[in-house]
């Protein structure tokens, strides 16, 4: 592991308790304006598909650029998800292999953005499987039936 790898997932460790306590604070907050969630999952799936393009073609701006998009796309979609600790984690995991990936991206290192793209969709895989069997989650206190909302916005089907 690198010495960028280890310090990025040092810092997305902090990170995570800092994103809990905004979960909690932001799914406490009556008459909050939420954006679709369905659609901002599809966007970060089309996202993820020209990452993909970009990583196989070496293109290194554009890995830069798709994997600050699906950045972006996960902060602002995690405040409103299922709140779950298991879902906060799949969420710091995914921003941090997203932040490794542009890190890579601009270093232009192949090795390293091979391996940050291989973390980034590890983490989508894990991260849909648990929602899948989010019932048997334990829950994120005053989480309430948000998780059951997340999971009827997003089509989960192979």
């Amino acid at each position: 592991m690198t010495h960028m790898t280890t310090r990025m997932r040092s810092r997305s460790r902090m990170s995570a308790g800092f994103l809990a306590l905004a979960l909690l604070a932001l799914t406490a907050a009556p008459g909050v304006a939420q954006p679709n969630l369905g659609s901002l999952m599809r966007e970060k799936l089309d996202r993820a598909q020209q990452l993909f393009e970009a990583v196989v073609l070496a293109r290194f701006p554009a890995v830069g650029r798709h994997a600050g998009e699906l950045l972006r796309i996960s902060e602002e979609s995690t405040w409103m998800a299922a709140p779950t600790t298991a879902y906060v984690q799949h969420a710091a995991e995914f921003q941090e292999a997203a932040r490794d990936l542009r890190a890579a991206a601009e270093a232009r290192d192949m090795e390293e953005v091979s391996t940050a793209y291989m973390t980034l969709v590890s983490t989508c895989v894990q991260c849909h499987r648990q929602l899948r069997g989010a019932a048997r989650a334990e829950r994120i206190p005053g989480g309430g039936s948000r998780l059951g909302e997340f999971l009827a916005s997003v089509d989960f089907s192979p």
